[in-house]
């Protein structure tokens, strides 16, 4: 059969900004020093993760990570044809993640784009029966509801769930409306990680 000649372009994307950071190893060990004094004082800070200010804080490794976060995000911005000037503002939080603690699917209302940085990931992962339970993971589920379902062969996005396995040193940005959901961490030393939001606004 001849194949006619024909453009197929591919429409309603989800991006997910996966990166990592160069010679994060020491700016690691000064985070997770300065988490854990954080939580010493406040023990249950993690739950009330609309409480902290994290970027608003001085502290050295924190820079670090926020000026990662604004280099990625504007190379996200350039990859996606933006060339008029943007600014954004900061939400950010940590999350200490003991034997157990997971997240269930949700996203990020009232902001542009969110993301995870990862701290301190163990290895040391407990095996499971449930293969869907994917220890120290996070999953992504396509936006387009029941989309999966009638695809038509094997193109990329026929899948329903992306899976990523981060480690330390990871930087993972989505747009914030995408559903995600932390998996448990089933190692009994702890999992580490910050996470943001960024709302974007045009700089006019």
């Amino acid at each position: 059969m001849n194949v006619p000649r024909m453009e197929v372009n591919g429409v309603w994307p989800t991006f997910l900004v996966r990166r990592q950071l160069a010679d994060y190893e020491k700016p690691n060990e000064a985070l997770v020093k300065f988490i854990v004094q954080q939580e010493a004082r406040e023990a249950d800070s993690t739950v009330r993760f609309r409480e902290q200010k994290l970027f608003a804080s001085d502290n050295r490794a924190v820079r670090w990570l926020k000026d990662q976060i604004d280099q990625t995000a504007a190379g996200f911005l350039r990859h996606v044809g933006v060339h008029w000037p943007v600014i954004w503002t900061y939400t950010g939080w940590y999350n200490v993640n003991r034997y157990g603690d997971h997240h269930g699917p949700h996203n990020h209302p009232r902001c542009t784009m969110s993301g995870t940085y990862y701290v301190s990931v163990p290895s040391d992962q407990e095996q499971v029966e449930d293969p869907l339970a994917r220890p120290a993971c996070i999953s992504f589920y396509d936006p387009r509801t029941g989309a999966n379902m009638n695809a038509v062969g094997t193109e990329y996005d026929a899948k329903s769930v992306y899976v990523v396995s981060p480690t330390a040193g990871t930087l993972l940005m989505w747009p914030s409306p995408v559903q995600h959901a932390v998996h448990p961490n089933f190692s009994r030393e702890h999992r580490i990680s910050i996470s943001f939001n960024l709302q974007m606004y045009p700089n006019d």
